[in-house]
C-alpha cells in the first residue's frame, strides 16, 4: 500500500524560529498593552505570574505528555486580577487570544522557513494530503503558518494545547490521520526529534523521517527513523523509493 499522506513537524522542521519567553521585555510591553485595555500590572508581576501559571498547569496536568494551555494561564491571570481590570469581556472578547499572540511576536527573535520548505510543500499538496501534528499553542502556529505562507497547504492541523498532551502521544497522530481519511500505513511523519516526532510517529503505526536540523533530539537508540535526510525537500526522494 502506498503512501497518501505526509504529515509534519512545524517548529525547527519546517520553520526556523528563535524565541525568548522570559525577556523582561516581553512583559514590559505586556504591561503596556494590558494598561490601556484596563488591568494595571508591571511588567515583573506579569511574568511572574505568567511563569506560576505555567509550573501549576504542567503540575496537575496528569497526563503522561503534559502540554501547556496559554490561553488557560492569561485567563486566569485576568480573572484573578478583575478587581482592577476594567477592559473588554474576558469571556466574551478575543482579549485573551490577542495577548496569547501578543506575547509571542514580542518574544520572537528570528522566524523564518527553511530554504526549500515553501517549494516542497507546494508539489507536495498536488500528490499527498498534508497534514500537521505539533507540539504548539494554537494561537502561536495558526498565525505563523499563515504568516509564512504554507497554512493552506495543509488539510489538517493538530495543535497540542488544543488536547492538553503533546507527543510521543499516539492520539495526537492517530487524530490527524482521522482528518485525513488514511490509515497510519498510508503516511509517514516528518519530524526532527527522535523522541518526539520519530517515537510518537512510530508508536502510531507511520512511517517516519528525520530531519537534521541542529536541533531536536537525534538520539536514534530512542527511536529509529526509517529514514534520515538534511534537509526538508529531500523528502521526495523518500517518497519515490516508497511508490
Amino acid at each position: 500500500m502506498g503512501i497518501k499522506a505526509v504529515v509534519s513537524d512545524i517548529y525547527t522542521t519546517l520553520i526556523d524560529i528563535k524565541t525568548r519567553e522570559d525577556d523582561i521585555e516581553v512583559y514590559e510591553r505586556l504591561a503596556s498593552y494590558l494598561k490601556y485595555q484596563g488591568i494595571y500590572l508591571s511588567a515583573s508581576e506579569l511574568q511572574w505570574f505568567f511563569f506560576e501559571k505555567k509550573g501549576e498547569q504542567k503540575k496537575y496536568n496528569k497526563e503522561q505528555y503534559p502540554e501547556h494551555d496559554y490561553r488557560r494561564i492569561w485567563y486566569e491571570i485576568l480573572y484573578e486580577n478583575q478587581y482592577a481590570y476594567t477592559g473588554p469581556d474576558i469571556n466574551t472578547s478575543t482579549i485573551v487570544s490577542d495577548i496569547v499572540k501578543l506575547q509571542r511576536s514580542v518574544c520572537t527573535k528570528k522566524i523564518k522557513l527553511y530554504s526549500g520548505v515553501y517549494q516542497t510543500l507546494s508539489q507536495l499538496k498536488d500528490r499527498y494530503l498534508l497534514g500537521i501534528v505539533s507540539d504548539a499553542q494554537q494561537d502561536h502556529a495558526n498565525p505563523e503558518l499563515k504568516m509564512l505562507g504554507i497554512f493552506n497547504f495543509f488539510r489538517s492541523i493538530i495543535i497540542s494545547a488544543e488536547f492538553g498532551y503533546r507527543k510521543p502521544d499516539i492520539r495526537l497522530f492517530k487524530e490527524c490521520l482521522k482528518r485525513l481519511g488514511v490509515d497510519a500505513s498510508e503516511a509517514i511523519y516528518i519530524g526532527n526529534d527522535t523522541h518526539r516526532d520519530v517515537k510518537g510517529a512510530r508508536d502510531a503505526g507511520m512511517k517516519s523521517i528525520l530531519v537534521m536540523t541542529r536541533y531536536g533530539n537525534k538520539d536514534t537508540s530512542v527511536a529509529k527513523p526509517d529514514y534520515i535526510v538534511n534537509n526538508v525537500d529531500e523528502v521526495f526522494k523518500v517518497l519515490e523509493a516508497l511508490k
